[in-house]
């Protein structure tokens, strides 16, 4: 008599919790992200990286101008996905805002920087034309 040998094997699903796929749901979120928030993110990294670092300390001079870099980060991290299809006008706002912020205590530095080079106040600059007491 021949000797059969079968095996057999049984599949079940069971439904409940299951192991998560952390890689790939983080991969997934990063990239559906929009260029905009990269940008974002990046700017946050930049005025981050401005408050200790010391050559970065030297290009902004101000610790206030990193707050800026960071605030205008985390704007550009969270306002596209409330205010949704303003992406470039939440670009513009924020750019002209920093920026703005950083050439005015770039400007005022100077202008302050020279002022004591040269003995003269910028308190109280004179208003039109001077006229004698005489």
């Amino acid at each position: 008599m021949p000797v059969v040998e079968r095996e057999e094997s049984r599949a079940g699903t069971e439904l409940g919790a299951s192991q998560k796929d952390t890689a790939r749901e983080l991969g997934a979120k990063l990239a559906s992200l929009k260029g905009i928030v990269w940008v974002g993110v990046g700017l946050f990294v930049f005025g981050l990286a401005s408050l200790v670092y010391p050559p970065l300390k030297v290009i902004v001079a101000s610790v206030t101008t990193s707050a800026a870099l960071l605030l205008g980060g985390l704007a550009l991290m969270i306002l596209p996905s409330l205010i949704v299809g303003n992406e470039l006008l939440i670009l513009g706002g924020v750019a002209l805002a920093v920026g703005g912020w950083f050439l005015a205590h770039r400007h005022g530095q100077l202008r302050g920087t020279i002022a004591a080079s040269t003995g003269t106040s910028t308190a109280n600059p004179p208003t039109g034309p001077q006229q004698s007491a005489s």
